[in-house]
């Protein structure tokens, strides 16, 4: 077997445009030294960005319009890290250490009641029409989905995808979305086809755990479709309507509190509870909320499902807001599908990932969406209408990839 890199990773010595400053480097815990996963590194108080990968590694190209800013650090849990763009000199290789800022909590309290986890959520909820944006907005970002087979990568694929949404006042179905650049590797289209988009018209596969990765609509639309805080008065996949979160059966404990960009937020812990009336489902969770204005921050969701046995996580999804001219707009989403499927030939454990990470947001008077740019959203993406032009790679800002693929 051969592993190659090119499709993923640029090499250190790519030579850029004199119109930008190219940074990469290693975001790390200060105390642990290990890397702290999908920090966020970009221009303080503008839309400049990117995020850093799981072991924190990142590559960051600043554009000369922005030297005389400063950069920032920011992870939840803790300090922003700031210095002077141009306190760099030209260094291409920055790594940052972050400091931990985490406390306890005890016996407070709001208007003489003692808070609980369940308030916090239910409030966090009820305030998602006043923390996330109402008008118009643009998000351009970087997407990728790949797909593992037991143990080994078998295909991806990655474009630079902007979504026009209408704002949190109008359905998501009314968004558009246009792809501006796509890639993928030798396989994906066999791949996808055989364990995704074909995967229920094979009368030779027999699914033995997980749930069947077909859906409706493309790759992108479909994590879309998943984002129950966008979709928050809608039902999505294995969350149900978000609206109603606060009123089932789980228990929510807050654990202790922590920080982002120097504000205070509860850590809420989310399990089944003594009511839950699913016996081979568990569900393992994190709500991460603000105290000062409730707005949510971060969740994870983990659905565990015991079958012939054997507990599988079948679903699992992240996702990550951040504040940019006083409202919360997406940082990055990613969701991951579990199946396990007999063959003829084999017993197979597929992963489905699907990852988008924003790296820029047009809040107010953003330029016209180009209509013409949109995709189907009924069509995979390897089918849409879009570009691959290796100079865009190699000055994009893109989430590195830890896993090489098999070619």
């Amino acid at each position: 077997m051969k592993w190659i890199i090119p499709l993923i990773f640029l090499s250190a010595t790519t030579q850029l445009c004199a119109q930008q400053v190219f940074i990469k480097g290693t975001i790390t815990d200060e105390e642990t030294g290990k890397g702290v996963s999908f920090a966020h590194i970009g221009v303080c108080a503008k839309s400049i960005g990117t995020v850093a990968n799981e072991a924190g590694s990142f590559e960051f190209r600043i554009p000369d319009s922005v030297l005389d800013d400063t950069l920032c650090a920011t992870a939840i849990g803790y300090e922003t890290f700031k210095i002077s763009i141009s306190e760099l000199n030209g260094r291409s290789i920055f790594d940052i250490a972050l400091v931990p800022q985490i406390s306890y909590l005890n016996n407070i309290l709001i208007k003489d009641e003692k808070i609980t986890g369940r308030r916090v959520v239910a409030k966090a909820i009820a305030r998602i029409a006043r923390n996330y944006p109402k008008n118009p907005f643009v998000l351009t970002g970087y997407y990728r989905d790949y797909l593992r087979k037991n143990d080994e990568y078998i295909s991806f694929l990655e474009g630079v995808i902007s979504i026009e949404d209408k704002g949190f006042r109008k359905s998501p179905d009314k968004a558009n979305i246009n792809i501006e650049q796509i890639r993928y590797s030798k396989n994906y289209i066999k791949y996808f086809t055989e364990y995704v988009s074909e995967f229920n018209k094979d009368s030779t596969k027999l699914l033995m755990h997980g749930i069947s990765p077909s859906f409706k609509g493309n790759e992108f639309s479909n994590l879309y479709y998943h984002n129950p805080i966008r979709n928050h008065l809608q039902s999505v996949p294995f969350i149900g309507i978000f609206d109603t979160f606060a009123d089932r059966s789980y228990d929510f404990e807050i654990e202790y509190y922590t920080y982002v960009d120097d504000k205070e937020v509860y850590v809420i812990n989310i399990s089944p509870g003594k009511d839950f009336r699913f016996t081979h489902v568990s569900i393992k969770g994190k709500l991460f909320v603000r105290t000062d204005n409730f707005a949510i921050v971060k969740f994870n969701y983990a659905y565990f499902v015991t079958k012939r046995l054997e507990t599988k996580k079948w679903f699992e999804l992240n996702i990550e807001y951040r504040e940019f001219e006083d409202k919360m707009y997406l940082k990055y989403f990613s969701l991951m599908n579990y199946f396990k499927l007999l063959t003829i030939e084999e017993i197979a454990e597929m992963h489905v990932f699907r990852e988008y990470f924003v790296n820029d947001i047009q809040a107010k008077n953003h330029e016209d969406f180009d209509l013409s740019l949109s995709i189907d959203q009924h069509l995979p993406l390897y089918q849409q209408n879009a570009p691959n032009e290796p100079q865009f790679w190699m000055n994009y800002n893109r989430t590195l990839l830890e896993q090489p693929l098999m070619e």
